[in-house]
């Protein structure tokens, strides 16, 4: 991703954990920093605090209960690359994760 962004996620069952990697992209060569922060029901779960190039965070959240799960980048910078990977949802068979598209802009 560039700059600001968030992924949004509708999860229906018992989910229970999220794990993940964060960090800027090894292909980015400025000096900007970014924040990851994953949002639940709309509240801060976790923020990785200032995160610069060559460091990875690693969140491992309890989900329990969360109905709708937000991963977001705060950019200092519009050009920053930041990378989510590794994505895990760790939950129970018949769970489900579903994008949440955008609302169109208007």
């Amino acid at each position: 991703t560039r700059g600001d962004t968030r992924s949004d996620y509708a999860l229906e069952g018992d989910w229970h954990t999220l794990r993940a990697e964060a960090g800027i992209d090894d292909g980015y060569k400025g000096d900007g920093t970014v924040r990851f922060q994953v949002w639940g029901d709309n509240r801060l779960l976790w923020d990785s605090g200032v995160v610069t190039a060559h460091t990875i965070v690693k969140p491992r959240l309890d989900i329990r209960c969360v109905a709708s799960l937000s991963l977001r980048t705060v950019a200092s910078d519009p050009d920053v690359v930041a990378n989510w990977a590794d994505i895990k949802l760790d939950g129970f068979e018949g769970d489900t994760a579903t994008v949440i598209l955008p609302s169109p802009v208007k």
